[in-house]
């Protein structure tokens, strides 16, 4: 491939798919011969692309991993429509959602990974999720891990001066920066969503903020004190 064919990145073409079927991964690896470039079985950083299904981002490791990274992840529509050319087509119009363009534009952009700024401890036992996959997605996106749990009433929570860059600007979370993570299925659920400088949330919410690339707000599911 050769100046603007090279998919806007000097890297080789690295294919990576998740929630395709047989038959279509298939046709992703022919791709990846087509391009010069080949594909991966799990993710990894020389990842370019990754390939999901039209309709349906999946909450897998590799699509969660693949918009932290900034890379392109785009629908299967995509590795069809250069099949059909015969050659390179521009992802932007099978880009996976608004999501997917958001951490592409991030990463070209060299702004701050999703979770810069913010602090996250793990409570209890994660049954969905693996706590170790969550600390993986954590660290992936700029997030710093707490190995005990914050007071709310501390004085180090309470001057905790770091800001949260993917924050709305004026919002409660760009200055309320410590999480605590729960599994809403599990049996050690906060009894308030906010408490000084300190969130509690589901880890739905983190995966939700992943796929949209947003910090978005703490479902105020109960009132705050």
């Amino acid at each position: 491939l050769q100046g603007s064919n090279r998919v806007g990145r000097d890297e080789p073409v690295v294919l990576l798919t998740s929630g395709l079927s047989q038959p279509e991964r298939a046709l992703v690896a022919k791709l990846g011969e087509l391009l010069g470039g080949r594909t991966a079985d799990t993710f990894s950083s020389p990842v370019s692309h990754v390939v999901v299904p039209v309709g349906h981002l999946p909450t897998t490791s590799s699509t969660l991993l693949g918009l932290l990274a900034g890379c392109w992840v785009v629908k299967f529509s995509w590795v069809e429509a250069c099949l059909q050319a015969g050659e390179w087509t521009p992802e932007a119009e099978h880009e996976a959602g608004e999501g997917a363009q958001r951490s592409r534009i991030n990463r070209r952009s060299l702004l701050p990974p999703l979770f810069d700024g913010c602090f996250f401890f793990l409570l209890g036992r994660f049954k969905a999720i693996s706590k170790d996959e969550l600390t993986k997605l954590l660290r992936e996106g700029g997030g710093q891990l707490l190995s005990r749990q914050p007071k709310p009433d501390s004085d180090v929570t309470q001057t905790l001066s770091a800001a949260a860059y993917h924050a709305l600007p004026g919002s409660d979370q760009a200055l309320c920066t410590q999480y605590i993570i729960f599994d809403p299925q599990g049996p050690h659920r906060p009894a308030v969503v906010r408490r000084g400088k300190v969130w509690s949330a589901p880890c739905t919410w983190l995966l939700d903020c992943i796929t949209a690339f947003r910090l978005l707000p703490v479902s105020d599911c109960q009132t705050p004190v």
